[in-house]
């Protein structure tokens, strides 16, 4: 109002810090980030990201007990530069079966992105194509709620 009547009312303008938001997209979109398509959602953007991709994770293969866990419709900031795999973090990948979720580990059989959920079979890292790291996950669970 200050800005618009030309009237000092003593208000100074309000600044945004540190802070973006961006479109969400469905999971499937790391098959073609560069064109997601249809936005499901928006959200405040996690701060540090270099190349952001919001994405809602619509599987359960990380759902688990582990620091690692992350349920079905949480929102996954992922950072696209990040996509030289580091041990014990999360990814989200495609391969021949399309995206997914995982974590980046070492077994005595190779380098593997393995499911939370372990009803879903490990993705040998030679077969997946990195779309980027998973930075930091938003969710509306709370243990609480019966």
């Amino acid at each position: 109002m200050q800005r618009a009547t030309g009237v000092d009312l003593g208000v100074m303008d309000a600044t945004l810090v540190a802070e973006g938001s961006a479109d969400v997209y469905p999971l499937s979109a790391a098959l073609n980030p560069d064109e997601p398509g249809p936005a499901v959602d928006h959200d405040a953007i996690a701060p540090g990201i270099k190349k952001p991709l919001l994405l809602r994770a619509d599987t359960d293969e990380m759902q688990g007990t582990s620091a690692a866990s992350i349920r079905p419709g949480s929102i996954l900031h992922i950072d696209r530069m990040e996509t030289t795999p580091v041990e014990g973090r999360v990814y989200v990948l495609t391969d021949r079966d399309g995206p997914h979720v995982r974590l980046y580990a070492t077994t005595r059989l190779g380098p593997v992105f393995r499911a939370e959920n372990r009803q879903y079979e490990d993705v040998p890292a030679a077969e997946a194509h990195i779309v980027g790291r998973v930075v930091s996950v938003a969710t509306d669970y709370d243990p609480n709620l019966n």
